[in-house]
């Protein structure tokens, strides 16, 4: 006995079947809809900081100032207090002494479209390689949650040793002053044998002159 499937019946289950995967379809783009419009409302009530750090220096060596900027922007449209930048993990005393300024400071509040700037001065005790990883940042919204973020990345950086940097960037004063003294007498012993002769040379004009 051969069984023929009714073919309205077949169409009216595969209908169904798809019916249903568009529904699970569009309560999945609704769902992601529905959380982006919350991380969105999320963001808008929060403040947005945006932090960069850098080297104001075109050559970073051993023993010799470095000045590090670090400025915060305010893209959020609410006002962040208790603003923290903090580098000290950045630059740790044993390989780094801080000149002037410091490595963490507080700022009250950054407005919301405003910037605030910090620079530090800070001398390198190390050479070689270093990793200049970012600066933290952390913060406070209205309703006094602690927030965080990080400044950019400089990735590695070289920092020039002693030795490299005054072969490199001295202005090789006392190497001038040596070459100099050791050219004085090749220049200096044929002027005054010319300047012997040529005066002997003019006194005897002179003699024959007057005879």
């Amino acid at each position: 006995v051969v069984c023929q499937e009714n073919p309205g019946s077949f169409k009216l289950s595969y209908y169904n079947e798809y019916k249903s995967y568009l529904r699970t379809k569009v309560e999945d783009m609704i769902k992601l809809i529905f959380l982006a419009i919350v991380g969105t409302v999320v963001c808008q009530e929060n403040p947005v900081l945006l932090a960069s750090k850098d080297f104001l220096n075109d050559v970073i060596a051993q023993d010799k100032h470095l000045t590090m900027q670090y400025v915060v922007h305010n893209i959020g449209s609410y006002v962040a207090t208790d603003v923290v930048i903090d580098d000290t993990v950045g630059f740790p005393p044993t390989d780094f002494e801080v000149i002037a300024g410091s490595l963490e400071v507080t700022f009250d509040q950054i407005p919301v479209g405003s910037n605030v700037t910090h620079v530090v001065v800070i001398k390198p005790l190390i050479s070689g390689m270093h990793n200049f990883i970012p600066a933290k940042v952390s913060y406070k919204n209205s309703a006094g949650e602690e927030l965080v973020t990080f400044s950019s990345f400089l990735d590695n950086n070289p920092i020039l040793s002693t030795t490299e940097y005054n072969r490199k960037y001295s202005p090789h004063l006392l190497d001038w002053m040596i070459f100099i003294g050791l050219c004085s007498p090749v220049l200096l012993i044929p002027f005054l044998m010319w300047n012997r002769s040529h005066s002997k040379y003019e006194a005897l004009a002179a003699k024959a002159k007057k005879s």
